[in-house]
């Protein structure tokens, strides 16, 4: 008998079974996982702790820092409250303190001559007709001497006129008698009205030659000497004077030069009222109008406002740049705002509006984002990612991320912002 074919049926037949066997067991495994899932109880919602510490840890900082009370002294570290104030839409620019033009005087000598002393310095303060330096004219010498005979001439067709006069009175009484011809009193009245203008022509050029003398600095005392016939230094009476009161900016002269009516010896400049001249962007241009005001503001003065108005605006633009000149009129009675003086212009183009300002300074940026050090307690700082708006002077406007009265540190931000670049490549290295 052959048993090998019930042998190949036998094992034909149990293959199924093995199949279904490990069917039913994956069946079993997947509605037993199925029961404990429905059975496992939810987990609890996290707490804003738990999700504040998760982002803490995916982002590998806190942004808190804690700096000890001593350390903080120690780097000099100092902090300011967020504050609210009413402020004006600026227009910022910077300029050069310098004299107004039209209050400047390039002063030249009227004749030739020496300078025989040089009275003022680069710096000095004069007065109006203060003199500022004296030389020895020949001009001045030549006009005394010419002053001389006008003078003579002068008293000369005085008394000539007074003789007519007489004459005519005379003849005026012999008339009425009949002592005297009309004809010969026409005669005389002919003559007395040409001696009036004789004696007119020579005080008109007496009067001439005074007021050139004058000019050159000859005095008053000096002239009258000159009538009443006595000597005078026409030399020392030379003179060169301010206009009016000022500075004295430049100094061309010296002692024993030659000098001509060609040559500038002195710059003279009333510092009462400077101008300050700024560069501003043509998109701004038609916020600004002459006449508003203009704060002015020096490093020499921290702190400290100076308040003038706008009196120009240029018509042409630089082609360079493509901003216009805007000159402002600071009044400087003080003479505290000194020329070639750096300044600040800040030029009010709308109505006050509330701001939250804090300090530019306290403003860091960190990964590309305004950042401010926040002091949460007498050791704690956290960071706070803010939104800034326009900058008014050494401040700045937040739009967001800040309350008013947190206080911010304005001093030791950086040493702040290296303590949390060290803290989060510790934290990273950690990992």
């Amino acid at each position: 008998m052959h048993h090998e074919p019930l042998n190949e049926i036998t094992q034909n037949s149990q293959a199924p079974r093995r199949w279904l066997g490990a069917g039913a067991l994956v069946i079993l495994v997947a509605v037993v996982g199925a029961v404990w899932w429905r059975s496992a109880p939810t987990a609890a919602p996290k707490t804003p702790e738990q999700e504040e510490q998760e982002t803490e840890t995916s982002n590998g900082a806190s942004g808190k820092i804690e700096i000890q009370p001593d350390i903080q002294r120690a780097a000099g570290l100092a902090d300011q409250p967020a504050e609210r104030r009413a402020i004006a839409e600026t227009i910022q620019t910077t300029g050069v303190v310098g004299p107004d033009e039209t209050r400047v005087a390039h002063i030249r000598p009227l004749a030739d001559g020496r300078a025989t002393g040089v009275v003022v310095r680069v710096g000095d303060r004069v007065g109006a007709s203060q003199t500022l330096l004296v030389y020895d004219s020949i001009t001045a010498g030549e006009l005394i001497s010419e002053y001389r005979v006008a003078v003579a001439w002068l008293e000369r067709a005085t008394a000539e006129a007074d003789v007519a006069r007489r004459s005519l009175e005379r003849a005026d009484n012999l008339v009425d008698i009949g002592a005297v011809a009309r004809g010969e009193r026409d005669r005389r009245a002919a003559e007395h009205q040409r001696a009036i203008a004789e004696m007119k022509s020579a005080r008109a050029g007496v009067t001439n030659l005074e007021q050139k003398l004058l000019r050159l600095g000859v005095s008053e005392e000096d002239l009258a000497r000159v009538r009443s016939g006595g000597e005078v230094n026409a030399a020392s009476s030379s003179v060169v004077s301010a206009p009016f009161g000022g500075v004295v900016i430049e100094v061309n002269a010296s002692q024993g030069e030659v000098i001509t009516p060609e040559r500038e010896l002195f710059v003279v400049a009333d510092l009462s009222r400077v101008w300050i001249q700024g560069d501003v962007y043509q998109k701004d241009i038609a916020k600004i109008r002459v006449g508003q005001n203009a704060l002015v503001t020096v490093d020499a003065y921290p702190g400290e406002t100076f308040t003038g108005r706008v009196t120009y605006v240029s018509d042409v633009l630089d082609p360079d740049t493509r901003t216009a000149k805007v000159r402002c009129e600071v009044p400087n009675r003080d003479g505290r705002l000194k020329v070639q003086m750096f300044a600040t212009l800040a030029l009010p183009v709308s109505m006050p509006r509330d701001m939250l300002l804090i300090p530019s300074r306290a403003v860091q940026e960190i990964d590309g984002v305004p950042t401010v050090f926040v002091r949460v307690d007498a050791e704690k700082f956290e960071t706070r990612a803010v939104r800034v708006g326009a900058a008014i002077a050494d401040s700045v406007e937040v739009i967001d991320g800040l309350k008013p009265g947190e206080r911010v540190v304005t001093e030791g931000a950086l040493m702040l912002k290296s303590q949390l670049k060290l803290r989060v490549e510790a934290e990273e290295g950690e990992r």
